[in-house]
């Protein structure tokens, strides 16, 4: 965050988001999985569908091949990473894919999903708020994250 101008009159404050996701791959379901490890990996793998549903909306819309609804509200990490997909963000993605040939269809499915993310546009601005103190802009974003600590 930077301010600038001097006094408290006439401040302005640049806001910066920073978001570092490990998309590690989806979570491969053993036979012995069951309860608390079963739940996490049906919610792991469904925001994993719905950030491909996104991207392919996204890289739909930016070939030409008009798509009215970009479904943003389908998972949390959707959500989440809105201005980072198709938003107003900076963003770069670095796909990891495995030379062994057991990995194979992980590989693929990680470059197909590469592929479609590098079509997606975004129009990066800057963001600048009008006469936002320092103290205002933590007290908002304390309770932001409380927020998202209560759901």
């Amino acid at each position: 965050t930077r301010l600038q101008g001097s006094g408290t009159a006439g401040r302005r404050v640049r806001v910066g988001k920073l978001n570092l996701v490990d998309l590690a791959g989806s979570e491969r379901l053993s036979g012995e999985s069951s309860g608390t490890r079963l739940q996490e990996s049906k919610k792991i793998n469904t925001s994993l569908s719905a950030l491909g549903n996104v991207v392919a909306a996204l890289s739909e819309r930016a070939t030409g091949r008009s798509r009215v609804h970009i479904p943003y509200r389908d998972s949390k990490l959707t959500r989440l990473l809105e201005d980072s997909l198709g938003g107003k963000c900076k963003t770069t993605m670095i796909a990891l894919v495995s030379p062994a040939a057991s990995a194979f269809s992980e590989s693929l499915s990680t470059l197909k999903f590469a592929t479609r993310a590098k079509t997606v546009r975004n129009s990066p601005t800057v963001n600048v708020g009008d006469a936002v103190t320092q103290d205002a802009l933590h007290r908002s974003l304390e309770a932001q994250l409380a927020a998202l600590h209560a759901e």
